[in-house]
């Protein structure tokens, strides 16, 4: 298999595993059985497991700015742009799945320095994204403290409950949570 393909093979399969049971809770061992290919041949493209972990991120990272962007140049309304965000929060999850960025907030305290750096710049990033969605020109107030938003925090916050409850309760906890808080957008 060619490099490039390899690699990202790879970069999809940790984050599936980081979305299903953690970033401690999965080894190269569990990649290389998945793939079926040697541990040596992952160690490759990523020397140390903690590189994988920073690819990951920066892959995370670069979806959030692209829709980002995207949203900057739509002239969809605050709700339409709010839906398609959480479609962006929930493409990629299996019903056992969660947020990535939600279970690698979890496993916070045991990430390596450099990829809990990135994973405050991404945190930071994720919740500016969700003010700028909900309040394009700015009007809402910002915390002092945080700089963020309550209502911004509050709607990111539900939609990462409303997925870690999916996968335990199953059913459409997910979309009737998106549905409400897309009504709070429109009625507030």
């Amino acid at each position: 298999m060619e490099t490039a393909k390899r690699k990202e093979q790879l970069l999809q399969l940790a984050e599936s595993l980081i979305r299903q049971k953690g970033y401690t809770a999965f080894s190269y061992d569990d990649l290389s059985k998945h793939l079926g290919i040697s541990k040596a041949s992952i160690h490759y493209h990523f020397v140390k497991k903690e590189d994988l972990g920073l690819a990951v991120l920066n892959q995370i990272y670069q979806r959030l700015v692209d829709f980002s962007a995207l949203m900057r140049e739509s002239v969809e309304s605050v709700e339409e742009k709010f839906v398609q965000f959480c479609h962006l929060q929930s493409e990629r999850l299996a019903d056992n799945e969660i947020c990535p960025i939600s279970s690698l907030q979890a496993d916070y305290e045991l990430l390596p320095e450099t990829m809990r750096q990135k994973m405050q710049e991404l945190s930071q990033f994720e919740l500016s994204l969700m003010q700028d969605l909900i309040h394009p020109d700015g009007a809402e107030s910002r915390d002092a403290e945080s700089g963020f938003c309550p209502i911004a925090l509050a709607m990111l916050s539900a939609i990462k409950g409303s997925i870690q409850y999916r996968r335990v309760r199953g059913g459409h906890s997910l979309m009737d949570t998106w549905m409400g808080l897309s009504r709070m957008l429109v009625h507030p």
